[in-house]
């Protein structure tokens, strides 16, 4: 379910990413051609789970983003969640 691309991806981050700060994470992923959304719309693309998502929120509670977007999957929208791991992966590889 990878990407190859983030360019013209609207994307959502939810929890504490353990390897930068969002803001950092942000600013990569406009690099990388993103439009970042605050919240999880029909219209978003990717939404980042960052792993300490289960600190927050305890392990069986997924946050309103995360429940969001599983709404909007289960309706027929095309919305990925990936991983922090995953997404790192994606602007590396873009990294050109």
């Amino acid at each position: 379910m990878m990407m190859n691309s983030l360019k013209n991806q609207k994307v959502v981050f939810t929890g504490i990413l353990q390897t930068l700060r969002r803001e950092e994470a942000i600013e990569y992923a406009k690099k990388k051609g993103a439009i970042i959304q605050n919240f999880v719309t029909d219209q978003t693309d990717i939404l980042v789970l960052a792993p300490k998502q289960l600190d927050i929120f305890g392990r069986d509670i997924r946050s309103r983003k995360q429940i969001k977007a599983e709404e909007l999957i289960s309706q027929g929208y095309e919305i990925k969640i990936i991983s922090e791991t995953d997404f790192l992966n994606l602007i590396d590889q873009n990294n050109n």
